[in-house]
């Protein structure tokens, strides 16, 4: 299996600062976008903090093969290993996020959203906090594979708003979930089998406010190098008024040794 990845970030038209942050690591396939929020500086701390508090344990975990019951909080018998290795990464920073927050004034309501892929030759695990989301596009179709965690969402699945008032809600950005807010987090995860050329999108809601599922379609469809693609998503969120910080990681699937013939989705809503 090839895997070609890219991302940017970018400060946008309006914001006098950028607490996006995200990482790659092709060699363990696994991809990690942050969107930051609090006080001066404290988004910006915030999202670094949970990208590098997974990376470093998902990276440590994996190498030592660590049994489920020495991993941070219960693991999901529902779950593959990596994919509690994943979930016990976001649970950990979020404990450490909202640590911080306690003991440091400065840093006193500060969180971030998460949004994370690993990507292996047999499976692929994506998991969120939050409203930043992720997508795979495979073939002429977008779908996500991350639930937004946010009052309009919620009102949409009680039948309490329409389609169109949840474009125009005021409730949009107010989360329901976010890493730092508490002491515990539930995370949201989907695992899935890998097909050839695969793409998936992971990005923050700088992105996904102004340009709309079919627009991103279109742009990851049209060539094979995602860092150029990742710069016309950025080009693009910016034309349509630039409004936040803007992340965009793309990641490209080739070269499976046999392609897998149907997809099979699972979702776990974790509970506390």
């Amino acid at each position: 299996m090839e895997l070609k990845a890219a991302g940017i970030t970018d400060v946008g038209l309006k914001r006098e600062s950028n607490e996006d942050y995200f990482s790659i690591d092709n060699a363990l396939g696994l991809y990690i976008v942050a969107d930051g929020m609090g006080g001066h500086l404290a988004g910006e701390v915030a999202s670094k903090v949970a990208v590098e508090v997974i990376n470093k344990n998902v990276n440590r975990w994996i190498a030592q093969q660590t049994p489920d019951d020495e991993l941070f909080d219960y693991p999901d018998s529902a779950l593959s290993k990596r994919g509690n290795y994943i979930l016990s990464g976001i649970k950990l920073a979020n404990r450490v996020i909202y640590e911080l927050s306690k003991v440091y004034s400065e840093y006193k309501g500060m969180g971030t959203t998460i949004v994370a892929l690993s990507v292996t030759a047999s499976l692929t695990i994506a998991s969120n906090v939050g409203d930043s989301r992720l997508y795979l596009i495979r073939g002429n179709t977008i779908e996500p594979l991350s639930k937004e965690h946010n009052m309009v969402t919620e009102q949409l699945e009680m039948g309490l708003i329409s389609e169109e008032e949840a474009e125009v809600s005021p409730l949009k950005h107010i989360l329901t979930r976010n890493l730092g807010s508490s002491d515990t987090v539930d995370a949201d995860v989907f695992e899935i089998e890998p097909r050839n050329n695969d793409r998936f999108l992971l990005c923050t809601d700088g992105l996904t406010d102004l340009v709309s599922d079919k627009e991103i379609l279109e742009i990851v469809q049209n060539g094979e190098d995602p860092e150029h693609l990742c710069r016309q998503l950025i080009v693009k969120a910016n034309a349509m008024g630039g409004n936040d910080n803007v992340t965009v990681s793309l990641i490209f699937v080739h070269n499976l040794e046999q392609e897998n013939q149907g997809i099979v989705k699972k979702f776990w809503s974790r509970s506390k």
